[in-house]
């Protein structure tokens, strides 16, 4: 029999798999000392009761199986999110509900592409508080949980969706087509290539673009966004809110964000350390609607495998 695996899935040994397994404890065991109460979603879903909300990107990353008993197609999990949001609105629960969770992801990804096909993730989900006081919450518990692991020399980049939506919407740039043209342009920061394939934009959209592009940077005084607090104020406060109780955290404001696809509705952070993404989070509210309910919604996600070498590294320096 040859000896092999499948590539793309875990193994871990020591000192890694002690690392891996106190994080998820320490982690966990924050998280319900905060107020979320743990949650543990089932390996298995109907394809058809969460494909609709999938992030488009990973509708054709599933890894599937009949069900023998049923006949219907189900896949591993891809994305907890979409389980946790089914569990919530199914068991009609009273808001707002918090949760933490650490489970495994399975996604079908090219062997070569340096993803993993199987890997540890650890994270909360808040729902049913629509105000930017949720945002900032869960921002502020992944801060908390990463300086709490001795973490250091942490920053948080923050953006907002809906600055572009706004802005398309407002000068009335509809046409679908060529909105997901110029959005695919914009998730490259390719600004130049936006304006010279689309030389009619209204002069006063570019203008606001280049300020947006101008304008993003580690955040210094709110004036600086004086002139462009009409569709950036939410993310302005928010930063600012966030850095005045973590003095510690250098906050970057990326005001010319542009998500393609789209899966975030509002905020979206990241927090990194030494140039690592340790954590990322957002608002997701919209997904929950193929569920029958809308429900704001947002909620954070660590790798906790990458976290776990992360952690190993720091060790031996």
């Amino acid at each position: 029999m040859k000896n092999s695996i499948p590539a793309g899935v875990v193994q871990f040994f020591e000192p890694i798999s002690s690392i891996r397994r106190q994080t998820e404890n320490r982690l966990i065991d924050f998280f319900v000392s905060k107020g979320y109460k743990e949650i543990v979603t089932s390996l298995f879903s109907y394809e058809n009761s969460i494909f609709e909300g999938l992030f488009d990107p990973l509708k054709t990353k599933l890894f599937k199986v009949v069900d023998k008993n049923s006949g219907q197609t189900m896949i591993l999990r891809a994305d907890i999110t979409m389980q946790i949001t089914q569990a919530i609105i199914m068991g009609n629960f009273d808001m707002p509900v918090r949760v933490c969770y650490a489970d495994n992801i399975y996604r079908d990804v090219e062997e070569h592409s340096g993803q993993k096909r199987e890997f540890k993730q650890i994270g909360v989900e808040l729902f049913g508080i629509k105000e930017n006081t949720a945002d900032k919450e869960v921002i502020e518990l992944a801060l908390s949980a990463l300086k709490g692991l001795g973490i250091k020399n942490v920053r948080l980049k923050i953006s907002d969706t809906y600055i572009f939506e706004q802005l398309f919407k407002k000068y009335d740039i509809v046409d679908k087509k060529r909105v997901n043209s110029i959005k695919e342009l914009l998730n490259k920061k390719n600004l130049d290539l936006v304006l010279k394939q689309n030389k009619d934009l209204p002069k006063e959209f570019v203008e606001l673009l280049k300020t947006l592009n101008k304008k993003s940077g580690y955040i210094t005084s709110k004036d600086n966004y004086k002139d462009i607090d009409n569709i950036t104020q939410s993310a302005v406060d928010l930063a600012f809110s966030i850095k005045e109780s973590n003095s510690d955290v250098d906050v970057f404001l990326d005001l010319f964000y542009c998500e393609y696809p789209m899966y975030h509705h509002g905020v979206v952070f990241e927090i990194f350390s030494d140039n690592e993404s340790l954590a990322i989070g957002g608002r997701y509210g919209n997904v929950t609607k193929p569920f029958g309910r809308y429900i704001p919604a947002t909620g954070f996600a660590i790798n906790l495998d990458e976290l776990s070498y992360f952690l190993f590294d720091k060790e031996k320096l």
